[in-house]
């Protein structure tokens, strides 16, 4: 499998601009946001700053295993940009009672 640049995803998207996506966690209660819309790809000091951020949002530091991992491997990675042109939602936490 490749990663970065040479991944099949990023030349998919080099050919044709528009995707679609999905934010969820993979454990109850399931909540998240799906969408479709047009994606633009950025280079690798953007991604390597988008990693750092994300890292440090979502799991509190960039100091960990696969922080280390990640941000060593971010000047072979893109970033790809999405702007949304349709979204939904949903959150079944009041029905699963968390």
């Amino acid at each position: 499998m490749r990663h970065g640049a040479g991944a099949a995803v990023v030349r998919y998207l080099e050919r044709d601009a528009r995707c679609a996506f999905e934010v969820a966690p993979e454990a109850p209660p399931y909540r998240g946001v799906r969408g479709q819309g047009d994606s633009d790809r950025r280079g690798a000091a953007r991604a390597a700053r988008c990693c750092g951020i994300w890292l440090v949002r979502y799991l509190g530091t960039a100091d960990t295993p696969l922080g280390r991992w990640l941000l060593a491997r971010a000047a072979e990675e893109v970033a790809i940009r999405i702007a949304p042109g349709r979204l939904s939602t949903w959150d079944y936490r009041a029905r699963m009672g968390a």
